[in-house]
């Protein structure tokens, strides 16, 4: 699997996230994270099997988030199949530890869109629940030993990197909505 879904990160997202991504270090983020070279060198030796369930856990995902009314709004306003190929494409550059600029955006956008879909914080924390949940459960049935821990490890240092930058426009869209004076 390769990102093919003909976006190209650095235009798709607006200004907000542009001024956004200007303004954070990505680098430091992953320090912070603790995504190191060995970080990238174990996802990327399960990159190949995790890459090819990446279809089917997408689709699990949108059954699984479909039985929540608020998730089921958004799909309704949304072409779930190019919704679909979007995470696709996003799950497999942030396994492949594709960490750059285009990254940066996308994953800021993701936060943009999340909270202008009016998507609650809670589902989309649920979402990437899921997600992890079948990627780590992959991992140990896959793989022996220290690669199943150096793995799990790692997946969860890229995830939670991947929430915090989603999460950070989140947080910033709704203290831009609320505006000067409001809680």
């Amino acid at each position: 699997m390769t990102l093919d879904s003909g976006v190209n990160w650095e235009t798709r997202w607006g200004p907000e996230v542009q001024m956004l991504a200007a303004k954070i270090d990505l680098n430091q983020r992953l320090l912070r994270f603790g995504i190191t070279p060995v970080t990238r060198d174990n996802l990327r030796h399960v990159l190949p099997i995790l890459s090819q369930h990446l279809v089917g856990i997408t689709s699990r995902f949108y059954e699984f988030m479909r039985r929540f009314p608020e998730a089921q709004r958004v799909f309704d306003r949304h072409d779930t199949d190019r919704l679909r190929k979007r995470q696709q494409d996003h799950w497999y550059g942030l396994l492949a530890c594709e960490f750059d600029q285009a990254y940066l955006l996308n994953a800021l956008g993701v936060g943009h869109a999340h909270y202008h879909a009016k998507v609650p914080p809670s589902l989309y924390m649920a979402g990437y629940n899921f997600v992890v949940t079948d990627l780590l459960r992959l991992v140990a049935m896959e793989f022996k030993g220290g690669d199943i821990a150096a793995a799990s490890a790692s997946i969860s240092r890229v995830v939670m990197l991947d929430m915090s930058l989603a999460l950070t426009a989140f947080m910033l869209d709704s203290l831009i909505s609320a505006g000067p004076g409001q809680d």
